[in-house]
């Protein structure tokens, strides 16, 4: 296999400190005729989400790679990491520094020399439908560098060749499918014959030897029936100010009338510390009704069920089925889990939970300490426990410029650990810190209240904000 990606991230120092984390549209986004990134021969840093791995070119089956993307997803909203050194998993948040460069064209970050994951289990961005004419064109397939994409209803028009290669096309021209995404070790296709049909294939886009080609990440990405069974259903990320209702968007991929839809039921999980429901709403929806729905006594999972008389259609992917009202009560990201979702009743396996971001935008410190085990502040190091403590600041569409000092004292007000001392670069002004119960000097410290202090310093002005909560250690009775 003769691909490689390659991908671009960054970090900007001033005055020897962190700067905000960019994009990946920040670096891939160019007006240049060969498609170089104006972030060229500069170190940067990238947030993004994990959406694939990558492997080297030839036998090998080692990761040399992975590629993030935007939330979003869309134009020039991918990039590739080339590194045999970091392997997140899929759905992983990331911020990686390193030197963008051009690789035979193709937009690259390497070499990388730091790695943080912020989050996990994140909602990948959904593929991002293109023709296959709109990749065989160098003109308009720059945009789709490393961003993860979808073509529909496509014929086979090559058979794979010695590097894995083949061609499809949906009538607008030609591309080409590869298998960078998969250990070159006994790997192969699925039988690909000339004239074969294939209702949908989604990977990330690579660019080598002057051709753009999509790269599933697993075969499951490669569908061929069209029916319900591969439908697509994902609740979209949403951002919204605290302690107030916002219509969250529960999305569906194209149903097609004579398919004969005529129902669905969802279950859905939130956090209720964090995020109330206040019902649903069906207005410029798929649903031509109110369904029903319940709430479990704990606020914690909803159930919605919706049958008509007639069928439920949409011409085009990304179309609103219903919308849940929900109310952010604290702070930070907040998990909308889909769990479980049937049209009729066929069970659809591709289902994506989405997220409310409820940034921070008062001159607060802030701190929300719990045990993932018991949303508490108390916690046993004994079995292994780490406590969360979320930090937090104002944030702002000009982004932060604060530094965050986590401390933890002891009843008698002396400093036993100093967690964090850093600036803020996460866009909603939160970022959060495991600790395991150790001082300093890396030794267990005994059970007992201790207290988290978090101090924050606006750069510019030298304004602080401080706050204080406990934390209390405790041991096995």
């Amino acid at each position: 296999m003769r691909h490689i990606f390659l991908c671009v991230l960054a970090l900007a120092l001033a005055s020897g400190l962190a700067a905000q984390a960019i994009t990946c549209h920040d670096v891939q986004y160019t007006t240049a005729a060969n498609g170089a990134s104006p972030l060229s021969g500069q170190v940067v840093t990238v947030e993004g989400i994990v959406v694939a791995e990558v492997f080297y070119t030839g036998t090998s089956a080692t990761n040399m790679g992975f590629v993030i993307s935007d939330p979003d997803g869309g134009p020039w909203s991918g990039l590739l990491i080339f590194t045999n050194v970091y392997h997140p998993a899929r759905g992983d948040k990331v911020q990686v520094t390193g030197t963008i460069t051009e690789y035979y064209d193709f937009t690259e970050m390497s070499p990388t020399t730091s790695f943080q994951v912020i989050s996990q289990g994140n909602p990948l961005p959904p593929a991002t439908l293109v023709t296959t004419g709109a990749l065989s064109n160098a003109a308009t397939a720059e945009q789709w560098e490393s961003v993860f994409v979808k073509i529909e209803n496509v014929n086979v028009t090559s058979t794979p060749n010695n590097y894995n290669e083949f061609n499809v096309n949906d009538g607008s021209g030609a591309c080409q499918i590869d298998d960078q995404c998969f250990p070159r070790s006994g790997f192969s296709w699925p039988p690909i014959t000339t004239g074969q049909n294939w209702a949908r294939i989604q990977g990330v886009v690579d660019y080598s030897f002057s051709y753009f080609a999509v790269n599933p990440r697993e075969l499951t990405d490669m569908v061929q029936i069209d029916d319900i069974s591969n439908a697509t259903i994902r609740i979209e990320t949403t951002a919204a100010e605290i302690n107030t209702q916002v219509p969250v968007n529960v999305i569906s991929s194209r149903i097609k009338p004579q398919w004969g839809v005529a129902s669905y039921t969802a279950s859905i999980r939130i956090d209720p510390n964090k995020v109330l429901f206040h019902g649903l709403d069906f207005t410029g929806t798929m649903s031509a009704f109110m369904p029903t729905y319940s709430v479990s006594a704990a606020g914690d999972s909803i159930w919605i069920s919706y049958q008509a008389q007639e069928p439920i259609t949409s011409t085009a992917d990304g179309d609103t089925l219903i919308k849940l009202l929900l109310e952010p009560i604290s702070y930070g990201e907040s998990i909308l889990e889909l769990a479980a979702f049937n049209y009729d009743t066929t069970s659809i396996n591709s289902i994506t939970s989405g997220k409310i971001l409820t940034a921070i935008r008062r001159n607060i410190a802030w701190l929300n300490i719990t045990n993932p085990n018991s949303a508490k502040n108390i916690f046993n190091p004994e079995m292994n426990e780490k406590i969360t403590i979320e930090y937090g600041c104002k944030s702002s569409s000009t982004g932060i410029n604060v530094k965050a000092i986590v401390r933890v004292y002891d009843v008698q007000g002396r400093i036993v650990a100093t967690l964090v001392n850093k600036n803020i670069s996460n866009a909603l002004g939160i970022e959060s810190v495991l600790w395991d119960g150790r001082d300093a000097n890396m030794r267990w410290l005994p059970i007992g209240v201790y207290y988290c202090h978090l101090e924050v310093i606006e750069r510019g002005t030298g304004q602080k904000e401080v706050t204080v909560q406990p934390i209390v250690i405790k041991a096995n009775l």
